[in-house]
């Protein structure tokens, strides 16, 4: 096997939403950034250099980090590697898209965090057997 061949066939990743309750289509999409990619991974390490330097700034040798605080992180890395989405919020078809409102939407409608982090785990799954 060549290892070159092991790489991801996409950048992004397309979330096609499902109802929370009953798991049924929902006929709206959101299109993120990979992990892999360099725009997921400029959020990433920006949102832990954040996190870093809070802790050398408070002298802290422990890890000083709450929960609350890792899901914020969580919903900003969401939102700020959204490329793309076909959605409809607060009667708006689509929103525009901002990180503002992509934090908004990913706040309010909870149940979507999940569907998008099964996504960027499927994502490792590139490769053709």
């Amino acid at each position: 096997m060549d290892l070159k061949k092991l790489v991801p066939t996409s950048d992004v990743v397309v979330v096609e939403l499902l109802h929370p309750s009953d798991l049924s289509p929902l006929g709206m999409t959101i299109e993120l950034f990979a992990p892999h990619t360099k725009e997921y991974k400029k959020v990433n390490y920006e949102l832990q250099n954040r996190r870093l330097n809070k802790m050398q700034r408070a002298k802290k040798v422990s890890l000083d980090i709450d929960v609350e605080d890792l899901e914020k992180d969580q919903i900003e890395l969401m939102a700020k590697t959204t490329k793309s989405w076909d959605i409809e919020y607060d009667g708006e078809n689509p929103p525009k898209l901002t990180v503002a409102k992509a934090k908004e939407i990913y706040e309010d409608a909870f149940w979507i965090r999940p569907q998008i982090e099964a996504a960027w785990a499927d994502s490792l799954d590139f490769t053709k057997l």
